[in-house]
């Protein structure tokens, strides 16, 4: 019986999110990731694919500059 909400580790997100595992493993370093949904090896974290995929719709797109406020239009 397959899982319907499989968890997945630092390579398969890098895939699915078209970058390099090292750079989820520094997201995850600088608190950019979600906690992970399971933690029984400990140096081998995952998540469940539910939660990867809310964080892929939740994250700013490539390039994306979080610092920027826009322009207040009351001047």
């Amino acid at each position: 019986m397959a899982e319907e909400d499989p968890l997945i580790g630092y390579r398969e997100m890098a895939e699915r999110a078209g970058i390099k595992p090292g750079t989820l493993r520094n997201y995850r370093n600088k608190g950019l990731l979600p906690e992970p949904d399971d933690l029984s090896v400990p140096d081998r974290p995952r998540w469940k694919t539910s939660t990867f995929e809310a964080w892929m719709a939740s994250r700013p797109g490539r390039g994306a500059r979080t610092d920027l406020q826009p322009p207040d239009p009351a001047g």
